[in-house]
């Protein structure tokens, strides 16, 4: 096998660990939007305890991009590619964690009452969900036309937390009794903002990747 075909196949091999780490991600969103959705204790602690396997995911991504640069004596596009999937890959790690964090949110402490979702809540995790679905299919595609579209998404994100964000901090006025749960509510919604926000940052490493351009979609 030639010298750049078996680059090629590299290259190709790390496009599908990173897939692979986008497909458990999905899964990990999907699931915290289920268990606060419907309140399910159990399907939150299942997320969190399943955290493992993003994170060996994650590091497979890295490895695998660093052993190449170490190994290939990649061009320049190529080294694009390879620096951007390590970052994509932390992007991927991090909307992770925010799940697992949403699905402790959503277990509470001891005796804790369920934690009651707003639809408008809910709206803004499948929203964020929306925009980690897009991100990671611009970038197996390596579209930036459709990386580039996640900007507008992002400020829609952001305009609907604000929405929820100052009902919830009037509603932490209005009943101190449920001050606790009211302010896991306002976390959730924050790591929902973030998980659109990193989605938005693999979108700008998409179009690095296309054409070698850095910019900057949430200013």
């Amino acid at each position: 096998m030639q010298t750049r075909e078996h680059f090629d196949t590299e290259l190709g091999d790390l496009q599908a660990q990173i897939r692979k780490l986008g497909n458990l991600v999905r899964e990990s969103v999907a699931q915290a939007i289920v268990a606060l959705r419907d309140q399910d204790d159990d399907l939150a602690e299942h997320l969190s305890a399943n955290d493992y396997k993003i994170n060996a995911a994650q590091q497979e991504v890295e490895s695998h991009a660093i052993n190449l640069m170490a190994t290939q004596q990649p061009v320049a596009r190529d080294l694009r590619r390879i620096l951007a999937s390590i970052k994509i890959g932390v992007e991927l790690e991090r909307i992770a964690d925010h799940s697992k964090s949403i699905a402790r949110r959503v277990i509470g402490r001891l005796g804790a009452p369920p934690l009651k979702a707003s639809t408008e809540l809910i709206e803004l995790g499948v929203a964020a969900q929306s925009m980690l679905d897009r991100a990671i299919e611009a970038q197996a595609n390596l579209d930036p036309i459709a990386a580039r579209a996640l900007g507008p998404g992002d400020d829609e994100v952001d305009a609907l937390y604000m929405r929820v964000k100052l009902r919830l901090a009037a509603q932490l006025s209005a009943d101190p009794a449920n001050a606790a749960r009211t302010d896991d509510l306002l976390f959730v919604a924050h790591y929902f903002e973030r998980i659109a926000d990193r989605s938005t940052n693999m979108a700008e490493q998409t179009i690095y990747i296309a054409s070698g351009e850095v910019v900057e979609l949430n200013p």
